[in-house]
């Protein structure tokens, strides 16, 4: 029953499979978890750590992926005409997470063919794949670099560590930057290049306090937070010269 229900998982988190070459068994039950399932970002967050546990009932290849909320990204390239810097190029990516990284017990080459990790979307290349087929190589390199500037993507994020054959954990530093919103883990096994194994947990991360409730604000009433912004900026500016004046 319990590999029954998991293979169900795989049907609906992976729809895109079937259309994919990749191979897949009857999936053998694998149990994993997280150290929480929720994350307060408030205006003292500096990060966290976050541990991935659990046990594999047969010898195999793990691979925990975590991805972080989607968003529409476009990329720009600058060059300088005239003396002056204009966009000459873009490059956009639909739906690419705006957190993403991978742990796994082996390169991910040698743990499944090129297919299957396409299909999974696992590796920086596949991710980019994944939103964008046509994307060049120059802005690939570009995304990557900025994303992993800032640790919003972490190739790999961390080491697994086994306790026995079956017992692993791994330990994932989440960034300061962290964005808010749904967030999945994904725990894979594979044997001899086939997946035999998913687990996916949810996780979401919420902003709280203050600086949540001006960020909700400014996303539903952007023209009342402007006007707001401006308000405060005069008002400061005629402090500092009612300040500066009586100095004087």
């Amino acid at each position: 029953m319990r590999a029954f229900i998991t293979s169900l998982l795989l049907c609906i988190a992976m729809p895109a499979m079937a259309q994919q070459p990749v191979s897949v068994s009857l999936l053998s039950p694998m149990v994993a978890d997280i150290s929480q399932d929720k994350i307060e970002i408030h205006s003292s967050f500096n990060g966290l750590q976050l541990l991935v546990f659990g046990a594999r009932n047969q010898p195999g290849d793990l691979v925990i992926a975590l991805r972080g909320p989607k968003q529409n990204v476009v990329l720009r390239r600058k060059e300088r005409i005239a003396g002056m810097w204009m966009n000459t190029d873009q490059e956009k990516y639909p739906q690419l997470p705006m957190f993403y990284g991978y742990a796994a017990t082996r390169p991910l080459e040698l743990i499944a063919p090129n297919a299957t990790l396409k299909a999974l979307g696992l590796g920086g290349d596949e991710v980019i794949a994944a939103s964008n087929a046509r994307s060049r190589t120059l802005f690939s390199e570009a995304l990557i670099a900025r994303m992993g500037r800032y640790r919003l993507w972490q190739l790999p994020l961390s080491e697994i560590t086994f306790f026995g054959e079956s017992l692993f954990k791994a330990k994932i530093n989440l960034p300061d930057r962290l964005p808010r919103g749904q967030f999945t883990v994904e725990v894979y096994l594979f044997d001899r290049g086939q997946l035999v194994g998913l687990q996916t947990i949810h996780l979401n991360a919420y902003k709280t306090g203050f600086d949540a409730r001006v960020f909700d604000n400014a996303q539903k009433e952007p023209w009342l937070y402007g006007v707001g912004a401006i308000l405060m900026a005069l008002a400061g500016g005629w402090l500092a010269n009612r300040l500066f004046n009586r100095r004087r």
